[in-house]
């Protein structure tokens, strides 16, 4: 729907007129010349067809119609400046979802870096395992797993994931082969068991029982945990598990068996990829997935 509108810039010129009630101090307030001032205003009074000012000797004085429209225009160039405010800071804000065990055990120590040297950018995070929905949810990017690409997304791949068999030190033991698993606590990263079933395939054990003596766990952080803890053996990508292993709470029983079913990767909409602080944040990421 179109609208008629006053002349925009008369009506600017009547705003700082009648606030300071001088053309002279709006002329110095808009960087133009006290003419200019005073013919913005006498063409937005010919166009309403009402005087908006008395004009006395040495002094401005707003008529009853110019207070009318004072508190309108005042009105609508406070929303305007809150609305561009608000659009301003969320060009320097990030709404990225991202997998619970990749932000505790990988991002956040990684993010304060990228904090501390771009302060002007403010990256908000939102965990979940669900498929980012950039139809349904205000994000900017998100970090998934899987094997790209995907239809109307830009995706970045951060690193491979490196699935492999882990637990406490104390079990290495118990476990000189994968057949030794059949004695041990299987602990689930994932409900759907997903995990350990191709970890055990590429093993050439695709048949052992992971149901007989096992616990399920909701996030892959939670069954590193128990590991850790003694409490059986889980699976884990080694990218998230590495200061784990260099302290000792972590050991990994058969190093030579990893399986690699896809990868960590940034996605964003296309239209979105080249936003400024989108693609600092991406440059950034990138330069940590490759640093390790």
């Amino acid at each position: 729907m179109s609208r008629r509108l006053p002349p925009l810039n008369g009506l600017r010129a009547f705003e700082a007129a009648a606030r300071h009630l001088s053309f002279t101090l709006a002329a110095e307030e808009l960087h133009v010349t006290q003419g200019a001032v005073s013919r913005s205003v006498k063409g937005l009074e010919e166009h309403l067809g009402v005087p908006l000012f008395q004009r006395l000797p040495r002094m401005l004085a707003l008529t009853s119609e110019g207070k009318v429209l004072l508190a309108g225009v005042t009105e609508g160039l406070d929303r305007i400046a809150q609305a561009a405010a608000k659009v301003e800071t969320r060009a320097h804000d990030l709404q990225v979802k991202v997998p619970p065990t990749f932000t505790i055990r990988w991002l956040m120590r990684r993010l304060i870096r990228f904090q501390t040297s771009r302060p002007d950018i403010r990256v908000r995070l939102n965990t979940g395992w669900e498929w980012v929905d950039f139809d349904r949810d205000d994000f900017d990017a998100g970090i998934v797993f899987g094997i790209g690409p995907w239809p109307g997304l830009r995706n970045d791949p951060l690193f491979e994931e490196r699935l492999t068999a882990l637990c406490a030190p104390a079990l290495l033991g118990r476990l000189k082969s994968p057949a030794d698993l059949a004695r041990c606590t299987i602990l689930h990263p994932d409900p759907q068991q997903s995990e350990w079933r191709s970890w055990l395939e590429l093993a050439g054990l695709p048949n052992l029982d992971v149901d007989r003596d096992s616990q399920i766990f909701d996030t892959q952080d939670l069954a590193i945990q128990a590991a850790a803890d003694g409490h059986g053996v889980t699976v884990a990508d080694l990218s998230l598990v590495r200061d784990d292993i260099a302290a000792g709470r972590l050991a990994v029983p058969f190093p030579d068996i990893e399986a690699r079913v896809g990868s960590y990767q940034l996605v964003s909409p296309q239209h979105l990829a080249d936003r400024p602080a989108l693609s600092a944040f991406r440059d950034w990421l990138l330069a940590e997935a490759r640093d390790g």
